[in-house]
């Protein structure tokens, strides 16, 4: 102690001390038990009608399409056959063209003898290796294969970030 101060006890304030509590206590709720169950439950009805409906939705539309396709599938067949004639037919007059200086030949046999057995009014599809025996390997990828492309064949955001002849091993 310092030589000049004297020794002072801490005491109680005047009238004691505040009660102790020594009873057990319990938070303070923000949401009643009721309401949390009634906000779930609410929430679950409301996710179960939105499912059912979207389903509902999904239904129809995949009817649509399912009819829309059915509706275009001749359409879509014609316009195949089409280019198979078209190609066809340039793929003859190339022949024609590429062995007109040969003796004795014949367009569409081997020297004068048929190469395909006749079908009689029925049509034979030819190979995709005769078809595209006169094109660019690329040709036969994006013409044959065309069923690799996706339902929308416009033009996609990303066609502008890869050059042109990279893009086609991608897609």
């Amino acid at each position: 102690m310092a030589s000049g101060a004297e020794f002072r006890q801490d005491m109680p304030p005047k009238g004691g001390y505040r009660a102790f509590n020594f009873h057990r206590t319990f938070p303070k709720l923000v949401w009643s038990p009721g309401a949390v169950v009634a906000t779930i439950f609410g929430a679950t009805a409301y996710g179960c009608y939105a499912a059912l409906e979207g389903k509902k939705k999904n239904i129809t539309e995949k009817f649509e399409d399912v009819d829309i396709n059915n509706a275009m599938e001749p359409f879509l067949t014609a316009e195949r056959d089409r280019y198979w004639l078209k190609l066809m037919a340039k793929n003859r007059a190339l022949e024609e063209e590429i062995m007109k200086d040969v003796p004795g030949w014949k367009t569409g046999t081997w020297y004068g003898e048929p190469v395909y057995f006749t079908l009689g009014n029925k049509w034979w599809d030819p190979s995709a290796t005769e078809v595209f025996a006169h094109s660019w390997g690329n040709v036969e990828m994006r013409d044959h294969l065309w069923r690799q492309h996706s339902e929308y064949a416009g033009p996609k955001f990303y066609d502008n970030w890869f050059p042109q002849w990279m893009s086609k091993w991608f897609w």
